[in-house]
């Protein structure tokens, strides 16, 4: 053999490549330690869980308890379930009611990722009000739809008093109308008769209670006298010193239906109340946060006074709120209605007893100051209390 012969040998051996061939026994690499983590991981969640769904349960009942406090809303019962939350009670209206359930949607609580709104659904489930619906809103009740009930609506305004209602027959409307005109006092100018006839029986003592709700409303200067449900109302306003005889008129006891609510308005009492009123709150304003119905944490001790000089006050109360004509009118009823609702429910929080207390929103419809300028706009965003007049 040559030496060149076997340099190439050599050569050839060099390039041969090794290969291993691995078997398919065994399992493949896990890193197994991680197990006894794995498993603390899972443990934590699962009881993470649990008491996250307290935790957030407990955040939206506060939330909503605290809503209904502000509110002033004493009638709310809350119940809650996770994030829903059900609001029973008996609203003093529908629309607080609702402006409520609104609240409690729209509040916010304190998270770790900031401010949130804890409650995803919210719903009310309401029964009637307490409360008779004119006395809700501050009106005179309707005549019921049975036309085949005789009731009558009388009301003195001004110097005009007008009959309304259904008479059994020809001869009761007659004898009332008779004796609206009777030795009537000058200030009634005119007697407008709107009484129609069902065509019966006069019912035993219907008469009687007929021309008591007309006598009665002779003596007083402005008022309502109604039978309607079987009851027997009346509102009059008058000099204090004729209250007394209209109050025994009004209450004494009746053939036909029973005697309902009698309220009688001293004038001289009805002026000086409200007069104590308006010093009070043009003396110190009650205030809001901008654009809120939101009332201003400074003004807890003038609503104190204020609810101490309305618990003195007669009659039903009227909170009126007021804006200036700075944005919609649509917007501008709805913040003052809800401002009025917000003054409401402190005065009750504050012992004014809810049947004795309604709320109105004028928007910017009844201005003292001009618009035009910022020291009419300030006046005219206010709250004013005032005592229902008897013919309202």
């Amino acid at each position: 053999m040559s030496l060149r012969s076997e340099v190439s040998a050599e050569k050839v051996a060099r390039s041969v490549r090794r290969f291993r061939v691995a078997s398919g026994d065994g399992l493949p690499f896990f890193p197994y330690g991680l197990l006894p983590l794995i498993g603390l991981v899972l443990l934590t969640l699962t009881a993470w869980s649990g008491f996250a769904h307290h935790s957030i349960e407990n955040v939206v009942r506060r939330t909503a308890e605290q809503t209904i406090r502000d509110a002033g809303a004493e009638w709310a019962n809350v119940d809650v379930s996770g994030q829903w939350v059900t609001v029973a009670g008996e609203p003093p209206t529908p629309e607080a009611g609702e402006r409520l359930l609104n609240s409690i949607r729209t509040a916010r609580a304190p998270t770790w990722l900031g401010l949130a709104r804890p409650a995803t659904r919210v719903s009310g489930t309401f029964s009637a009000a307490s409360v008779r619906p004119d006395q809700a809103s501050g009106s005179t009740p309707l005549l019921s739809a049975d036309s085949d009930t005789p009731e009558y609506l009388f009301r003195l305004s001004g110097a005009k008093l007008t009959l309304d209602g259904r008479v059994p027959d020809i001869a009761t409307r007659d004898a009332v109308i008779e004796a609206a005109n009777t030795n009537r006092p000058r200030r009634i100018e005119l007697v407008e008769s709107n009484l129609d006839t069902i065509g019966i029986a006069p019912p035993e003592g219907f008469r009687e209670v007929a021309l008591r709700g007309v006598e009665a409303l002779k003596l007083c200067n402005s008022g309502t006298a109604s039978l309607t449900a079987l009851n027997f109302d009346l509102r009059c306003e008058l000099p204090e010193s004729e209250a007394e005889r209209v109050r025994t008129l009004a209450n004494a006891p009746l053939a036909y239906g029973s005697v309902g609510e009698i309220q009688i308005l001293a004038q001289e009492v009805v002026e000086t109340c409200e007069e104590e009123l308006a010093r009070l709150l043009e003396a110190s304003r009650i205030e809001f946060d901008p654009g809120s119905d939101r009332i201003a944490s400074s003004k807890a001790a003038l609503l104190d006074l204020t609810a101490r000089a309305a618990a003195d006050c007669p009659g039903t109360l009227r909170v009126e709120g007021h804006t200036d004509n700075t944005g919609s009118a649509g917007i501008n009823e709805s913040l003052s209605r809800r401002r009025a609702e917000a003054v409401r429910a402190a005065l009750i929080q504050r012992g004014v007893a809810p049947a004795r207390i309604i709320a109105a929103g004028y928007g910017s419809a009844q201005p003292l100051g001009d618009n035009a300028t910022e020291d009419g706009r300030a006046m005219n965003r206010r709250i004013e209390i005032r005592i229902v007049r008897a013919d309202e």
